[in-house]
């Protein structure tokens, strides 16, 4: 009896030993718990900020990349013979990939088309005064001007007139007309192909 008294009085005498134990440790694990809950929240916010940053960084948007891009076009002729304006409107209403528009505010693309040059004969004339019979005599001179057509072609972005992309082809001399104009078409869809294939590179 006196045994289990003692070992009972004993293990009473512990209680609050253990009670004042749980009591510390309960607001160490609370106070682990609200560190680890700041280290995350730091971290949230520093990622976040570095998300911030990298969003607010722009883009560069490179002459292919706005070329790609566009849909709408404007052409409009600024100097020479209306043919190559003509042959690369068609062409390019044909390809599908871009609308033509009527006005450039309309559009993402502004396509400047231009000839210089007159591939053809000059013919010259001039009078003098016979010294010998006092008459006038009258003579001609035909001078071939080889100087070549040239066909240009410049794509410019229509939101901040940044030129693209510009090409240019010459135009094999010819005397007549007719043989002219068809040297001015085919130098035109050589360019337009030109365009095409800066747009949309042929598969090797």
């Amino acid at each position: 009896m006196w045994n289990i008294k003692y070992w009972g009085l004993f293990f009473l005498s512990l209680l609050p030993l253990v009670a004042a134990q749980g009591m510390v440790s309960e607001p160490t694990v609370a106070q682990s718990s609200s560190a680890q809950q700041a280290s995350t929240s730091q971290a949230s916010i520093s990622q976040s900020s570095t998300l911030q940053t990298m969003e607010k960084k722009p883009v560069m948007e490179t002459p292919s990349m706005r070329l790609a891009a566009a849909r709408n076009i404007f052409i409009i002729r600024t100097h020479g013979s209306h043919v190559p304006a003509e042959v690369i409107s068609s062409t390019m209403e044909g390809w599908g990939r871009y609308t033509l528009v009527a006005t450039p505010d309309k559009a993402d693309l502004i396509i400047e088309i231009s000839s210089t040059g007159d591939s053809g004969v000059q013919v010259s004339s001039s009078s003098k005064v016979s010294s010998e019979s006092g008459r006038e005599e009258k003579s001609s001179s035909t001078r071939k001007d080889i100087s070549p057509t040239e066909v240009r072609m410049t794509v410019i972005d229509a939101r901040n007139r940044r030129a693209l992309w510009s090409g240019n082809e010459s135009v094999k001399f010819a005397v007549k007309e007719k043989t002219k104009e068809n040297n001015l078409v085919e130098a035109a869809e050589r360019l337009a192909s030109k365009f095409h294939d800066r747009v949309e590179p042929p598969s090797k």
